[in-house]
């Protein structure tokens, strides 16, 4: 419905009355001149966005900005259009069509377009369902660029291997994750980087978006209930933290990734202890499990060759390397298998075939896998040898 605004009945004609106030508005000023600069690249009128206190926050007349439009507060306390058809001494507004805007299902503020009120009147409620969806992207947009933004703090913060209990405890309470238990997870694809770092999945961003959506508090900072989610990509790898005890599945980078899920940690220091670690091992994403590998990964292993100076990685690595792949398999199969028949059934071979790889490991390297210590580091070679097999069989003898 129109109301025709005169001198006397519309909330713009006295000076001294403003007319009844709303409560605080929700629009952002930034956010409404980057919609308004959009919007009036199209149109040929003046065009003013207010909030719901009425004033204007974004126009393009930049002097308008910050003074209160007083057709705006009418419409905002009947929620119906107001025209104002003649300029009143003293009043800021001008001739045009103000109109209700509502966001998320609510009044939010009014849209108000110069001009002669009867030729603007449907280009004004054009123009406000335009700027609606425009703010609505826009606030998407920025929800999820603050999201990610604190999301990377956080995982930066529990990289760190100086940053303090309180410092990762303020970090987590930021991104809404303050409760715990929480879990930790990264991903990573198969094939990683010429110098052995990892790459993201596949999709790595898309499954940033849409886990970061299902957050159960959507507002970044707030003190969102237990079960929290935030995810980003970093160092090559798709981390996402959870908090209130919501665990993790692994299958969540989709199939063919690598992938390492801790849940259920209690302590802050535990939780930033393994955020170190993964990082670490997606320096070296070839340590980082398959799915079918991930019953027998040793994650304590794998974190330690991880951790080694590099030149004592390539030594072990080179024991490794003095083995054909076969024996290297047996060594997989034998150091987790609970005994050597069992590490026979593992690889479908006779007890009396596996007696003899293992002489022949012995020979090579000079480590029994008889031995616990030996096949430790027989272990321990392996997967360093995995781990640079990218640079080449260092020092390959193998028959």
């Amino acid at each position: 419905m129109l109301a025709d605004a005169g001198p006397g009945d519309e909330a713009g004609a006295r000076p001294d009355d403003p007319g009844p106030l709303p409560g605080p508005g929700s629009l952002d000023a930034q956010i409404g001149q980057r919609v308004v600069d959009v919007v009036a690249s199209t149109i040929r009128q003046d065009l003013n966005l207010m909030d719901a206190h009425g004033t204007v926050i974004a126009s393009t007349v930049a002097d308008r900005i910050g003074r209160p439009h007083r057709a705006a507060r009418r419409v905002l306390s009947t929620g119906r259009p107001v025209a104002v058809t003649q300029v009143v001494e003293g009043v800021v507004d001008r001739p045009g069509i103000n109109v209700p805007l509502e966001v998320d299902g609510e009044l939010a503020g009014v849209v108000g377009v110069t001009g002669d009120p009867e030729q603007v009147e449907q280009l004004a409620h054009v123009v406000a369902l335009t700027i609606q969806l425009l703010i609505t992207q826009e606030r998407e947009h920025d929800s999820d660029h603050l999201t990610r933004t604190l999301a990377r703090e956080l995982v930066a913060t529990l990289c760190s291997s100086t940053a303090s209990a309180p410092a990762v405890r303020e970090r987590l309470a930021a991104t809404g994750l303050g409760v715990g238990p929480w879990s930790i997870g990264v991903w990573a694809a198969t094939v990683p980087h010429q110098d052995g770092s990892a790459t993201p999945p596949r999709h790595a961003e898309h499954l940033v978006t849409t886990t970061n959506d299902r957050r159960a508090d959507a507002r970044p900072g707030s003190s969102a209930p237990a079960g929290a989610t935030c995810a980003i990509v970093l160092h090559g790898l798709l981390w996402v933290v959870t908090s209130g005890g919501r665990r993790l599945d692994p299958s969540l980078g989709g199939a063919g990734t690598r992938a390492v899920v801790v849940d259920a940690l209690d302590d802050v220091d535990e939780l930033a202890s393994w955020a170190h670690d993964l990082r670490a091992l997606g320096r070296l994403a070839r340590l980082l499990p398959h799915a079918a590998d991930r019953a027998t990964w040793n994650a304590d292993l794998a974190v330690t060759v991880a951790h080694l100076p590099d030149s004592t990685r390539r030594r072990l690595a080179r024991t490794a390397a003095r083995l054909a792949p076969v024996h290297r398999e047996t060594v997989r199969a034998v150091t987790r298998a609970p005994s050597l028949s069992a590490g026979a059934a593992l690889l479908f071979v006779h007890r009396n075939t596996l007696l003899q790889r293992v002489e022949r490991i012995r020979t090579l390297t000079g480590l029994d896998l008889r031995r616990a210590d030996d096949a430790a580091v027989l272990r321990s070679a392996t997967m360093a040898y995995d781990a640079v097999a990218a640079d080449g069989d260092e020092g390959r003898t193998h028959t």
